[in-house]
């Protein structure tokens, strides 16, 4: 009889043990940190977690259920148990992707049956590294000797949202609830303890009833703005390239480190380019979403902030593709440069050898056994010769560019802009435009007024002399 197949037991990651503690932190606006904190170690501490929320839920009703859980373990489940109902598996669930798996989630509903169906999304917030630890008062970790640019995983700070606008509380149905995770690292801690609860509770629509359409695109956009800002990662790759173009121009690193280094630039900027998109996926996807709700609140701002975040998404995203380009113009000089560099050292080496190789040549003619020539020959042929190949590596070359600047006028052209051309202050056009709807005489009366008193200009071109003695003829009945 085959034995029964054991199932392997589920390991959990490294700092991800069973007694761990999980650090969870309940909003409320009374407190000075803007929240209650506690440290879960285990299911035990389910009935402490519970009377933190029903003393919240009954202090301040009005105001949305918040609680950030920074971290993961296998007994969250139980633990959200005591307070949610029907969805703390769900909820576990989300935490759990949000911990070890790498994608991330569009806005969207948990499931597409029943009533009260909670919102949920995992986005990949993006900023400058450093931004992450100067907003909380601590200093970057230094760089890596091996490598001197962020890899882009410290761009990104994940964060999935739970969002439900009544019925999962089981202290109070009506109230609105929303769980906030984020990974267990220092720099996310000091982030949520230090600055989201008070910029979530300093904003005073926080408090103001929504659906629950209407309540994840508040909670997406505040996240976001608080967050990402692709301003900042813009100027980080403006300071990048203007160093790269610094370090191109002075030479200051060897070509290959130069050109490696952009590369990885450019590698850089398409990458941010698929966590930009993301983002302005989500936003046109949360805006089709105004639709759905009740006329009254389709006037609400919000709708209107989302729409002026898709179209900064639009422009950073150009901004991105200039920046890249601008790159891969870098790149192709310093390649040029390499070439030209390589083309002067062949020219120098073929300057050498025109002026030697005839010496050479006639050194091993009279080296030949056979030949009895006084050696005094040798010099009086080899001067000559030497003196000509001077001529000709020397003054030859001048003498080409003298011809080719008298035959074909190598100077440098240079156009005189001229302020016909170009729109003056209060104008709307240049005075050189003519307008399609203008009939001839009246351009030619505009004209006659620029031009000084008495004083008549010869037509540039024969078109317009016939144009001119047409309207001369008209004016004088021959037409």
């Amino acid at each position: 009889m085959a034995g029964r197949r054991r199932h392997a037991r589920r390991r959990s990651p490294p700092g991800y043990g069973y007694d761990t503690p999980i650090t969870i932190r309940i909003g409320s606006r009374r407190s000075a940190n803007r929240y209650h904190e506690m440290q879960a170690t285990g299911p035990r501490d389910a009935g402490r977690f519970a009377r933190l929320v029903d003393d919240q839920v009954r202090t301040h009703p009005d105001d949305p259920l918040m609680i950030a859980i920074n971290g993961h373990q296998n007994w969250l489940s139980e633990l959200l148990g005591a307070c949610f109902e029907d969805y703390w598996e769900g909820i576990s669930e989300l935490n759990r992707e949000l911990q070890f798996a790498g994608t991330a989630q569009f806005p969207e509903k948990a499931s597409m049956s029943g009533q009260y169906v909670p919102w949920t999304f995992i986005t990949d917030q993006m900023n400058v590294p450093e931004v992450y630890y100067w907003s909380v008062g601590m200093e970057p970790p230094e760089d890596d000797a091996e490598r001197s640019m962020p890899i882009i995983e410290q761009y990104r700070m994940r964060v999935g949202v739970w969002s439900l606008g009544r019925g999962a509380c089981r202290f109070d149905r009506g109230v609105s609830t929303t769980l906030i995770f984020t990974r267990n690292t220092p720099v996310a801690e000091h982030v949520v303890g230090g600055i989201m609860f008070p910029y979530l509770y300093a904003n005073q629509d926080l408090s103001q009833p929504r659906g629950d359409e209407e309540g994840i695109c508040f909670i997406f956009i505040r996240l976001y703005w608080l967050l990402t800002d692709w301003q900042n990662i813009l100027r980080a790759l403006i300071t990048r390239l203007d160093e790269a173009e610094i370090n191109s121009h002075g030479q200051q690193f060897p070509v290959k480190l130069r050109t490696r280094t952009m590369h990885i630039e450019v590698d850089r900027i398409y990458e941010l380019k698929d966590y930009l998109r993301f983002h302005s996926r989500s936003f046109k996807k949360l805006k089709k979403l105004q639709t759905e709700v009740p006329t009254p609140e389709q006037k609400d701002p919000l709708w209107d902030d989302m729409d002026d975040s898709i179209d900064d998404l639009e422009q950073f995203d150009s901004k991105l593709d200039s920046l890249k380009e601008r790159f891969n113009n870098l790149l192709d000089l310093e390649f040029n440069i390499q070439n030209a560099e390589q083309s002067d050292d062949s020219s120098f080496l073929t300057t050498v050898a025109t002026l030697f190789l005839p010496i050479s040549f006639l050194a091993s003619v009279f080296g030949i056994t056979t030949i009895t020539w006084p050696a005094i020959y040798y010099l009086y042929v080899a001067l000559p010769i030497l003196v000509l190949s001077c001529i000709f590596v020397f003054v030859y070359p001048i003498t080409v560019r003298r011809y080719q600047k008298a035959r074909y006028g190598l100077e440098s052209t240079k156009i005189t802009l001229r302020p016909r051309d170009f729109t003056m202050l209060g104008k709307e056009l240049p005075d050189g435009v003519d307008l399609p709807g203008e009939s001839r005489t009246s351009r030619m009366k505009n004209r006659a007024q620029r031009q000084s008193v008495g004083e008549k200009q010869a037509p540039r071109s024969r078109s317009r002399a016939r144009s001119q003695s047409r309207l001369e003829g008209e004016k004088d009945g021959s037409y």
